[in-house]
C-alpha cells in the first residue's frame, strides 16, 4: 500500500487525528518505541499491561487506541520499506497526511535517529534466515478439474532453493511457487519496484 493509498482509508485517517491531538513528548516516546521495535509482519509489540497503561495515558479507549497504534504501525511499513529519506518524509507527512507541523518534525526526528539501525536490523534478520541458492521454473498446462471443455490454464511453477543459515550446518530449503499468469506479474512487478529501490540507494 502506498502513501497515496494510505490518506484515502477511513480508518487510519481516523488513527492520524488521534496521533495530532498526542501530546509532543508522549508522541516522541511512542513513535521512537514502535521505530526500534518494528517488524514488518507484527502489529503491536506492547504486552496488555502497557497497552491499559497508554490508554489512560493517552485517555483513549480500547477501540482509540489499537486504531492509533495501527495508524503508526501503517505508516511506518511504508516509510521503512521505502527507507525514506527524512526531506521525503516530512513532504509526505505534512502535505498528504496533514499532521501538525511539530509532530512532522518530531516524526522525522526519530526516523533520522533509528533508520540505519533498525533497516540493518532487519536486513540482517532476512538474509540471517535464509538465502537464496537457486531459481529454477517451468510453465505448466493445467484444466479446471471437473469442468469439460474448459480452456487450460497456463502456470508458471518457480522452485527456489534458499539456505536455512540458522542451524549449525546449513541446510538448503526447497520452495515451490505455482503461479497464475495475474500472480506472476504481480511477483514480477514487486520485483522491479524492490529493484528500482536498490538502484536508488546506490546513486
Amino acid at each position: 500500500m502506498s502513501f497515496e493509498n494510505l490518506a484515502n482509508d477511513p480508518f487510519f485517517l481516523s488513527g492520524l487525528e488521534l496521533l495530532n491531538d498526542v501530546d509532543n513528548k508522549k508522541f516522541v516516546r511512542l513513535v521512537d518505541r514502535m521505530i526500534q521495535d518494528f517488524e514488518p509482519n507484527r502489529l503491536s509489540s506492547f504486552s496488555e499491561l502497557e497497552l491499559a497503561s497508554m490508554e489512560k495515558s493517552l485517555k483513549l479507549n480500547n477501540n482509540q487506541c489499537q486504531c492509533l497504534l495501527n495508524c503508526l504501525n501503517q505508516l511506518l511499513k511504508e516509510v521503512i520499506s521505502d527507507v525514506t529519506k527524512p526531506l521525503v518524509l516530512k513532504n509526505v507527512l505534512s502535505t498528504i497526511f496533514s499532521l501538525n507541523g511539530r509532530k512532522v518534525e518530531l516524526f522525522s526526528e526519530c526516523w533520522s535517529t533509528n533508520a540505519e539501525q533498525v533497516v540493518s536490523r532487519l536486513q540482517q534478520n532476512f538474509t540471517h534466515s535464509y538465502r537464496l541458492k537457486d531459481v529454477n521454473w517451468a510453465l505448466n498446462i493445467s484444466s479446471n478439474v471437473g469442468i469439460e471443455l474448459s480452456d487450460p490454464e497456463p502456470r508458471c511453477l518457480i522452485e527456489l532453493k534458499v539456505e536455512d543459515s540458522q542451524y549449525n550446518e546449513p541446510k538448503v530449503k526447497e520452495v515451490i511457487l505455482d503461479l497464475s499468469e495475474g500472480e506472476l506479474k504481480k511477483l514480477y512487478d514487486t520485483l522491479e519496484t524492490i529493484k528500482v529501490k536498490l538502484d536508488s540507494l546506490s546513486d
